[in-house]
């Protein structure tokens, strides 16, 4: 995203305790902004990526807009850079740094591929000839994954599948890394659950440089990230990817010793010559040369070389015993931006979800061209780009105002912009055309996601809505007033799962100024990373608050069979001001079906309201707490404990891939399963679920009393999607309406 935006928002850096924290912890593990002993510098020449959004001044940051500035322009500048300094005999060299998604578009490039009718512009045959030479060379090179991702919003299957385009390529050029390194940059973390994937395909190191406006997690500069008895080497950059170089020796910027990975003792240097948002590569070899001025002063005895992640880490492999050890999570403060299109992670979902149950189940092969193109499409998705920055619009905040508005041209191209993001879907979609059953599958699977409403004629009314209804084995469930659970019998456990505390809530609540203030005490770090709602307080006077459900109906299956259980709920706002002022659903359906150990469940909103105004509606379960059993979450196939996350890590929102567990040390107890919605929100008994990620200061096992599946939010002001619905043409005929599906299992190994 736009650092510029960072340095607007504030001019004094903000430093807050949690900055001083990560200081002490970090000074505590040999970290120095000593050059004296450092011989030789590694420098990556690299620049942000970001596939979409913007820093292609004067054209709009749709993401062939991008891809072009790329295509046309940056790879050819970057190959003509090498030769120039070549040709001139200069001593000093230069070696770009790309992502291998780039690069594979570039060299199989889709002529038919247009977004926005925007064509992408694929180089000629002499242009590839060139770009391949430069490979050969070592002029450009690539990491080891396919850009920038929120990997914990990728199964296990798609996250390897995204690592094969690095290996695929360095296959094609014959290149041998004994040290390939994942770069992540701008979002400020990733899961631990990455860590056997990694290791797996071996990957063996992790770069991370925070975005400047967010609070960096408080790990080592340099470390060993340890899960499940596997580890990879890594290195966390706090306050920017870094920023970019600066000017001159007197102000190196992003080439100062503080933002290079220096240890004491240790002879090799890490620095970045790292050009901001869709910046490409330096502009000429005398920036080049500047770079290497700047990093001359600072490291005065050292040997200064354009250099690759995979030679640094050589290098600091050879002192991997005496690196601190990280056995916590870190996660992701950012990853709550994925809610905000329920309808693309739905669908998002199911085509990945499905690709990998057919890996695991034998009848797809990982190496089938069909399935390599469509991954290429689909890993589009978890990148960390969906949209423009903004609306730029800091007046229009009322839904009358914003109905007005919506008109305009910054509305219509962030809707547009969003909407491509949504074509990636369908692209991955057209290259498995031809592959069956599995096609046939998604397609089946896709039409399950569709919104309809019930039909009731295969229901009856039932007018004793405080009765409990017993179902299989022992099972009973009922119902209180907002239509949460009073009961939940599971006879499995012999435990009554439902107490005071909500248990299946629909949960809808509004935020305003406030909340948003308050998170930037917490969170922010060097200005802000784009959350806050400006002025709409002023504008529109919004609440901070939850809104209460009222069970209007109550529906039992006619034809159920002898003992089951088959339940539907209508749901209506107490308050009809929530979804005529803010934007709450006129009303939602929610529907029990019972099954031998367990429920399975479907929430389905109808004709929410699309607003500019901060919301979140969320699926909220706070279980009556047993002895022994702590709460786990899985991700990428691994089981993550939420107790166990670092300071300034994401200590309350989480990504899962199939769902929460509250379980004891032999996996019995309570599974509450997601197919749709992949965001979890963690609660404790000072802080209900909400979509913030403060505070950042660590929560114990003690501490959680539930979590709330995030069915959606728009907290951001940036880069995500600002309202829903966005796209009328999008979600059939009711764009309003939302349907997400969950399980609950009673578990007894």
């Amino acid at each position: 995203m736009d650092e510029s935006r960072h340095k607007r928002s504030s001019l004094n850096y903000v430093i807050c305790f949690a900055l001083l924290s990560l200081t002490l912890f970090i000074q505590g593990y040999r970290s120095s902004n000593d050059a004296s002993n450092v011989k030789y510098v590694h420098v990556i020449f690299m620049n942000h990526l970001d596939v979409g959004y913007d820093g292609i001044h004067s054209e709009v940051g749709f993401i062939n807009n991008v891809l072009n500035r790329y295509f046309v322009e940056y790879f050819p500048r970057a190959v003509n850079l090498s030769q120039q300094l070549r040709a001139g005999e200069y001593v000093e060299n230069f070696i770009y740094t790309t992502h291998p998604w780039l690069v594979s578009l570039y060299l199989d490039c889709p002529t038919d591929f247009r977004l926005n009718n925007i064509p992408l512009m694929c180089p000629n045959e002499t242009e590839i000839e060139y770009f391949r030479a430069a490979i050969s060379r070592g002029d450009i090179t690539w990491h080891a994954g396919p850009m920038n991702m929120q990997p914990e919003n990728m199964n296990e299957i798609l996250f390897q599948m995204s690592l094969n385009m690095s290996f695929e390529l360095d296959k094609n050029f014959n290149i041998q890394r004994s040290f390939p390194t994942l770069s992540q940059r701008d979002v400020p973390g990733l899961t631990q659950a990455v860590i056997p994937s990694l290791v797996q395909r071996g990957i063996a190191a992790v770069s991370v440089g925070v975005n400047p406006g967010t609070s960096p997690p408080a790990v080592p500069s340099l470390f060993r990230w340890n899960f499940e008895g596997k580890e990879v080497m890594a290195t966390w950059h706090p306050g920017g990817y870094p920023l970019g170089p600066g000017p001159n020796p007197a102000r190196p910027g992003g080439l100062s010793t503080k933002d290079c990975v220096v240890l004491r003792d240790f002879e090799h240097a890490l620095c970045y010559a790292f050009i901001q948002d869709n910046g490409g590569p330096p502009k000429d070899v005398l920036e080049i040369l500047g770079n290497y001025e700047i990093l001359r002063k600072e490291f005065p005895n050292a040997k200064i070389k354009g250099s690759t992640f995979e030679a640094y880490f050589a290098e600091v492999d050879k002192i991997r015993t005496r690196l601190p050890v990280v056995r916590q999570e870190v996660g992701d403060t950012w990853i709550q931006g994925i809610a905000s299109d329920p309808f693309k992670m739905a669908n998002y979902r199911a085509i990945s979800g499905a690709i990998q149950d057919c890996v695991r189940a034998g009848f797809c092969e990982v190496s089938d061209p069909s399935i390599v193109s469509a991954v290429r499409m689909l890993v589009k998705l978890p990148e960390h780009t969906w949209g423009l920055p903004s609306v730029q619009d800091n007046v229009n905040w009322s839904n009358p105002q914003f109905s007005v508005a919506r008109t305009g041209v910054n509305y219509q191209n962030c809707e547009k912009a969003w909407g491509e993001q949504r074509d990636f879907l369908w692209m991955a979609m057209d290259k498995l055309s031809s592959v069956q059953p599995l096609y046939a599958m998604i397609k089946q699977s896709l039409s399950e996601l569709l919104p309809q409403e019930p039909d009731l004629s295969k229901f009856q009314i039932v007018n004793d809505m405080s009765k409990t209804f017993k179902c299989e084995d022992g099972m009973a469930i009922g119902f209180r007033k907002d239509g949460s659970l009073l009961s939940l019998f599971d006879p499995y456990n012999k435990v009554e799962w439902a107490t005071g505390a909500p248990l299946g809530q629909f949960l809808y609540v509004t935020y305003n100024e406030t909340n948003f203030d308050d998170m930037a005490k917490q969170y922010n770090y060097y200005g802000g990373a784009g959350y806050y709602k400006q002025n709409s307080t002023k504008n529109a006077h919004p609440e901070s608050r939850p809104w209460s459900t009222v069970l209007s109906k109550m529906y039992q299956a006619k034809n159920s069979a002898a003992g089951s259980c088959d339940i539907l709920l209508k749901l209506v706002m107490a308050e009809p001001r929530s979804h005529s002022w803010y934007g709450a659903p006129e009303s939602v359906w929610i529907r029990y079906k019972s099954r031998p150990e367990g429920f399975d469940v479907t929430v389905q909103w109808v004709n929410k309201t699309p607003t500019r105004l901060p919301e979140s509606i969320m699926y909220y379960f706070s279980p009556a707490p047993q002895k022994g059993m702590e709460w786990r979450l899985s991700k990428m196939g691994h089981l993550v404990d939420p107790g166990n996350v670092i300071l300034n890590g994401s200590q309350y929102v989480h990504a899962v891939d199939d769902g929460v567990y509250y379980i004891n040390n032999i996996g019995q107890g309570l599974q509450l399963l997601t197919q749709d919605v992949p965001l979890v929100s963690i609660a404790t008994r000072q802080r209900p679920p909400s979509p913030f990620p403060v505070p950042l200061k660590p929560i114990s096992q003690k501490e959680l009393t539930g979590v709330a599946f995030n069915l959606y939010n728009n907290i951001w002001d940036t880069n995500y999607i600002l309202w829903y619905p966005y796209h009328d043409a999008m979600n059939s005929s009711n764009p309003g309406d939302f349907k997400a599906r969950f399980k609950i299992n009673f578990y007894v190994p």
